[in-house]
C-alpha cells in the first residue's frame, strides 16, 4: 500500500475558505467525499442531504465504532485578515466545523494505513448541525436506521479552555435548546379610536412575563429563557396596533424538563390569547435534544486522554449551548468531548474566530487512541 500524503491543516483551511450554509454543504462534501477516495475509501454520499459516511472493517468480528464530524458554516461575515479567510461574503466557519472535519480526515488517512483489527469503524461527515437537523436525517437514513453501533464519540473545539485540553463529562454534556416564535393576530384600527380594534399590547406583555418565569417552575433542573425580540405593530403614531411577535430561545440540561416546558409554554400562550380574544401562530425553530453521554464512554474518553498525556478538565455544568450530535447518543451509547482551543482564543460564533490549526493532532491522537482500545490497530501492510 502506498503511503498516504495528507496534509490536514492545508484541507482544514480550504474548507474555511469556501464556506456552506447548512443544507447548502454540496461542494464541501465533494471535496471531502474527493480525500476519502484518494485515501482508498469507497465513501457513501447524500446521506440525510449532504452526509458522507465511510465504513472500515476489520479483520475480525467486533464493536462497531463510529465517529463523528460536522462540516457546516454559519451566517456570519467574517473579520480575520487571514489569508484563507471566507470567500463567501456573509458567510463563515465561526465555529470550528472545518477543523473538525479536517480531523477526522486525518484519522481516515491513519485508518487506511493501519485498519482496525476487529470490528468496524463508521466516519460519520455530517451536514446542516447549526440548524439541528442534520444529525437527525442521518440518523433516520437507510444506511444508519438500522445499524448496531457500540460506541459513538464526537468533539467540539472549546475556546477558554487551555489548548489541548480535553474538557469531559458524564451524563448532560450539552443543553437541549429551541428557538420559538410566538405571533399573536388581533385587529388593527385607527389610533384615535383603539376600541374599535383588538391590540395584542397587553397580552404581548403577559407572553413575555410568562416567559421569564417559565423556568421558575423546574428548580431542580438547569433550565433557561432568553428573550431574543419582541415587535408591536408598526411604528405609526397614527395606528393602533392588530400584530405582535415575540421570539425566545428555551434552554435545559434535561431531556424530560425541555420538553415539559414546551408543553406548558403553548398551553400558558393559549390562555394568554384565549382570554385577550386574539389568534396565534406559534412556530418551533432549530430544536436540539440534550447530548447526554454514557458514562462508560466517557470514562473511555478519559482514560484514552490520560494514555497520551493530556490534561482532563471535568466539567462542573454541561455546556450551555447545543450539538446536533445528541440525536447519536440518544440512539447508541456514547461521549461528546471537547478539545480547548486556548484560554483567550475568540469565542464560538465571532467574526474574529478561526480554528487553532495545533490541535488538529491532537484531535486524530485522541480518536484513533479510542479505535485502538475498542477495535486495536491492524500494523501497516508492507509497500509494494
Amino acid at each position: 500500500m502506498m503511503a498516504i500524503n495528507f496534509d490536514p491543516v492545508r484541507l482544514r483551511r480550504t474548507l474555511h475558505q469556501h464556506p456552506e450554509l447548512s443544507n447548502q454543504e454540496a461542494q464541501s462534501a465533494r471535496a471531502i467525499a474527493a480525500q476519502l477516495r484518494q485515501f482508498g475509501f469507497h465513501p457513501v454520499t447524500d446521506v440525510g442531504g449532504h452526509g458522507i459516511l465511510v465504513t472500515i472493517q476489520g479483520a475480525a468480528p467486533g464493536p462497531t465504532t463510529l465517529l463523528r464530524a460536522d462540516f457546516d458554516a454559519l451566517p456570519i461575515h467574517e473579520r480575520t485578515q487571514l489569508d484563507y479567510a471566507s470567500c463567501h461574503d456573509g458567510v463563515m466557519h465561526a465555529c470550528g466545523h472545518d477543523g473538525h472535519t479536517a480531523a477526522l480526515l486525518a484519522v481516515a488517512a491513519e485508518l487506511s494505513q493501519t485498519p482496525p483489527k476487529q470490528g468496524t469503524v463508521i466516519l460519520a461527515f455530517q451536514p446542516a448541525e447549526e440548524t439541528g437537523e442534520g444529525a437527525a436525517r442521518m440518523c433516520q437514513a437507510p444506511e444508519l436506521a438500522n445499524a448496531q453501533i457500540d460506541n459513538v464519540y464526537a468533539f467540539h473545539n472549546l475556546p477558554g479552555f487551555a489548548q489541548h485540553q480535553i474538557v469531559v463529562r458524564p451524563s448532560t454534556f450539552a443543553c437541549a435548546s429551541t428557538g420559538v416564535a410566538i405571533k399573536l393576530h388581533g385587529k388593527t384600527s385607527h389610533a384615535a379610536y383603539p376600541e374599535r380594534g383588538v391590540s395584542p399590547a397587553c397580552a404581548m406583555s403577559d407572553v413575555m412575563r410568562m416567559l421569564t418565569q417559565l423556568p421558575d417552575a423546574y428548580p431542580s433542573t438547569f433550565s433557561l429563557v432568553t428573550l431574543v425580540h419582541a415587535q408591536l405593530g408598526d411604528p405609526a403614531f397614527g395606528v393602533a396596533p392588530g400584530e405582535a411577535t415575540v421570539m425566545a430561545t428555551l434552554r435545559s440540561d434535561d431531556n424530560a424538563t425541555f420538553h415539559a416546558m414546551q408543553t406548558r409554554l403553548v398551553d400558558k400562550v393559549n390562555a394568554i390569547v384565549g382570554q385577550a380574544g386574539l389568534t396565534v401562530d406559534l412556530h418551533w425553530h432549530e430544536p436540539f435534544i440534550a447530548a447526554e453521554n454514557s458514562t462508560t464512554h466517557n470514562q473511555a474518553v478519559v482514560n484514552a486522554a490520560q494514555s497520551l498525556g493530556l490534561e482532563v478538565h471535568w466539567l462542573n455544568q454541561p455546556m450551555r449551548w447545543s450539538e446536533d450530535v445528541a440525536e447519536f447518543l440518544t440512539r447508541w451509547p456514547g461521549a461528546l468531548f471537547g478539545i480547548g482551543s486556548g484560554e483567550h482564543h475568540p469565542q464560538l460564533h465571532n467574526p474574529d474566530y478561526d480554528f487553532p490549526d495545533a490541535i488538529l493532532s491532537t484531535a486524530n491522537d485522541l480518536f484513533c487512541a479510542l479505535v485502538k482500545r475498542h477495535h486495536g490497530m491492524a500494523p501497516s501492510p508492507v509497500a509494494e
